[in-house]
């Protein structure tokens, strides 16, 4: 791939994809310059002349479905969050990442044309017109914003008044009048239902049947239903399930219906209501057939039904236009072949980040597409050449005519399988960097991290490399030496008053916290089965106590950040050693309660347990002096290898649950969770054999240990 350092992003748009794209670039490094022609960011959310947004707009996917990856969405929000509150989490997503810095406001890309290898803009702007060039072109300017209307239009002429959806904000203005809203898509559903107490006839005109799935089904989100399936079943397989559940489900009560579909559930964008089914069936929505012709206040249906209209809502959708491109760069932007629906077929220079007709939410694909996009121009990613790229987006358009038919095939492609697609990409793409050494940091820059030990050997490895990749690092331990190379700011982590304190001043250095790492920890010799000593209780405060009052006193920030909590454990959570209890106890605790907190908070915060094995560091200084070494029996590995999965779980897409340091941990791991009694054997032949040697002889608190194992199982 090429190394040289990428030039300059252009990203058109800031609605959802043009921030998800931004974002994106951000964190891979990537100059990025953003391209809004409203005053703020939030695209078609947002109430204004230019969107489609209107007062009563709710999501039709609910949160699970329709939230960033690492951004999830509030707890008590309802399961289908409000257009305020999708607005709201927008500026908060774009907010805490930063990606409003990059764009330029109130500005409009009047014209992009090719220049060597990249794009002469012309910009009218605040300050007048003006020309960038830029490397690489983003189009992102989404596709709801010119309206379509019936093409070729219905015969006759209407002399009421007519509107489209894109300009429809609230039913008041409708109130005592006759109108035809028409359209079966979800603002179809949703003005109609709006309309009826204000409007007096509200009809509803469906050329064709469609599939009205309830909100929920089975007592959860309907469409988390078909997600879970789409991780299991072809669409065919779903579509037959799904079916069959809804007709399971049908209480719509006696009386009219909309006209039934005549394809499958699944082979068109699904409409989803609870209220426009019953709202017909009670005679306050009058369903009515496709349109046949006009005839000035009337308008006469296929079925031979004639009724009076006062206006008609044309609920048609839009057409996809890039009104910046020339027509020999894009004559049809819903016709265009791309390979993942992001790149023209052999083209380095320009991308589409939400060119696409989801069978759910658009922001996890276009999470996914602006990904894609930034380990393109951050040199991670390369696409196949042309003839390979040409074969694979033909067949995904095959495919696409073969279950929508006509119906914008380019553009349509369901989501769950489109995102198993993509994941899948980014990982086997020739051009991604190795997982090993060679990458490692890749996604810390500008995070702001707070680590407890920060003075002692992990600490101080981790500290650097977080800084090395572009974290803003603050340390806790008891200590504070002159070389840590991190602010550090002394704090007894078993005491509550110290932590309190400790806490709030690292919050204020760093401006909130992103990310915990509980590293601080204490190792010694003690003996299961001898009396708990001081040395015992100092260990449990320290390695789960202390852990555990740092973590909660975060919680707060980690939440609003929606940010990581790592925890240092040790292989000897999984794996105990004797003659070191206290510390493998405290050890599986701290795992036990990482769990634990897991469940609690996971929606917003991810928590990730490490198992390191042996590392040579002053820890292991005491349990030496007793006689109780750990050489002979666990293999040291390299600080780097620990630090190496802390910046893995700190960087990955989800927070990883359980991560092993070394391939021999991985492998300890799975002894100990699946086969107990083979480990417990090996660890017992190890010991054995030590005790044979004479390894323990001049260790005290390993006395009673020494004397049963030469004395023999039968002995009493």
């Amino acid at each position: 791939m090429d190394s040289r350092k990428p030039g300059m992003t252009a990203v058109v748009g800031g609605g959802a994809a043009g921030i998800a794209t931004v974002k994106a670039l951000i964190e891979a490094g990537v100059p990025v310059l953003g391209i809004e022609r409203a005053d703020a960011l939030g695209g078609l959310w947002r109430l204004d002349d230019g969107t489609a947004a209107y007062d009563g707009l709710h999501l039709n996917t609910s949160k699970p479905r329709t939230q960033f990856s690492d951004f999830p969405m509030p707890s008590h929000w309802p399961d289908y969050p409000t257009r305020a509150q999708m607005l709201e989490y927008l500026l908060a997503y774009a907010g805490r990442f930063g990606v409003g810095d990059r764009f330029r406001f109130g500005t409009t890309l009047e014209s992009a044309r090719r220049s060597g290898d990249g794009w002469e803009l012309v910009l009218d702007g605040p300050g007048g017109r003006g020309h960038e060039t830029v490397e690489h072109l983003v189009v992102a300017n989404g596709h709801n914003h010119v309206p379509r209307y019936p093409d070729p239009p219905y015969n006759g002429s209407f002399t009421g008044t007519q509107s489209h959806a894109h300009g429809y904000v609230t039913p008041a203005e409708f109130a005592g009048k006759r109108v035809l809203v028409v359209g079966t898509g979800n603002s179809a559903m949703d003005i109609a239902a709006e309309l009826t107490g204000h409007a007096s006839a509200v009809l509803l005109s469906a050329r064709r049947g469609v599939w009205v799935v309830p909100k929920r089904l089975l007592g959860r989100p309907s469409d988390q239903l078909n997600g879970a399936l789409a991780a299991l079943l072809p669409w065919r397989v779903r579509q037959v399930i799904a079916q069959t559940m809804l007709r399971v489900a049908d209480r719509k009560p006696a009386g009219p219906r909309l006209p039934a579909p005549r394809q499958g559930l699944l082979q068109d964008h699904p409409t989803l209501s609870d209220s426009v089914p019953a709202l017909v069936a009670a005679g306050k929505v009058l369903a009515r057939n496709g349109i046949s012709r006009l005839d000035g206040s009337r308008v006469h249906f296929t079925d031979g039904r004639v009724d009076e209209v006062d206006h008609i809502i044309w609920c048609t959708g839009y057409r996809a236009v890039v009104p910046f491109l020339d027509a020999d760069t894009v004559a049809d932007p819903a016709r265009l072949l791309l390979y993942r629906h992001v790149l023209p077929v052999g083209e380095t220079s320009l991308s589409y980040v939400g060119l696409m007709q989801s069978t759910g939410s658009a922001l996890p694909v276009v999470e996914a597409q602006g990904r894609l996009v930034a380990a393109l121009r951050a040199g991670r990613y390369r696409p196949p050449g042309p003839e390979a790229a040409s074969k694979v987006a033909s067949a995904e358009l095959a495919n696409a005519r073969a279950r929508w038919g006509e119906r914008r095939p380019h553009m349509r492609i369901d989501i769950d399988e489109y995102l198993r697609i993509m994941r899948k990409e980014l990982r086997s793409s020739p051009g991604r960097s190795s997982p090993g050494r060679s990458s490692p940091g890749r996604g810390l820059a500008g995070r702001r991290i707070l680590v407890t030990g920060a003075a002692g050997t992990f600490g101080r490895a981790m500290s650097e490399r977080f800084v090395g990749a572009g974290a803003h690092v603050v340390g806790l331990d008891v200590v504070r030496p002159e070389d840590a190379g991190v602010p550090i700011i002394t704090c007894d982590i078993t005491s509550q008053t110290s932590v309190d304190a400790a806490v709030e001043e690292a919050v204020a250095l760093l401006g909130g916290v992103d990310a915990l790492v509980n590293n601080a920890g204490r190792g010694g010799p003690a003996p299961a089965e001898l009396a708990p000593d001081e040395e015992v209780d100092a260990q449990l405060r320290l390695n789960l106590v202390g852990a555990w009052r740092v973590t909660a006193a975060l919680m707060p920030h980690l939440v609003r950040a929606r940010g990581r909590v790592v925890f240092i454990a040790s292989r000897m959570a999984v794996l105990p050693l004797p003659l070191a209890a206290a510390y493998g106890v405290s050890k599986r605790a701290l795992a036990a309660y990482a769990d634990a907190l897991r469940l609690e908070v996971g929606t917003h915060v991810g928590v990730t347990t490490i198992y390191p094995s042996m590392v040579r560091s002053p820890i292991h200084d005491s349990t030496r002096r007793a006689g109780l070494s750990l050489d002979a029996v666990s293999r040291p590995e390299p600080v780097e290898g620990v630090v190496d999965a802390v910046v893995g779980a700190l960087t990955a897409r989800r927070a990883p649950r359980d991560v092993a340091t070394t391939a021999r941990g991985r492998v300890e791991m799975m002894l100990a969770r699946h086969a107990p009694r083979l480990a417990d054997r090996l660890v017992r032949r190890t010991v054995a054999a030590r005790i044979a040697a004479g390894d323990f002889a001049e260790a005290p608190l390993a006395a009673g240990m020494v004397r049963r194992h030469r004395a023999g199982p039968d002995s009493s």
